[in-house]
């Protein structure tokens, strides 16, 4: 049985909210979203860049980091 990608996404929530209890810094926190496996987005969104990153069991995977879009008022 495969797992959802809502029941993915909040254990990956859950893992990230210990991590920061633990005061886990930036880049053990990266390991942790890369060594979930977590998938991008069927559709590549145009606002986002792509890297690569390797599981533990050595499986490439694609990571997905989107830009904020944000607006400046004048």
């Amino acid at each position: 049985m495969s797992t959802t990608p809502m029941v993915a996404r909040r254990r990956l929530q859950e893992e990230i909210e210990a991590a920061m209890e633990r005061h886990a810094s930036a880049a053990e926190i990266v390991e942790l979203v890369i060594g979930s496996g977590w998938q991008p987005r069927p559709l590549p969104d145009p606002n986002s860049e792509y890297l690569e990153g390797v599981l533990s069991n050595g499986t490439r995977v694609p990571i997905e980091i989107r830009h904020s879009m944000v607006g400046h008022r004048v």
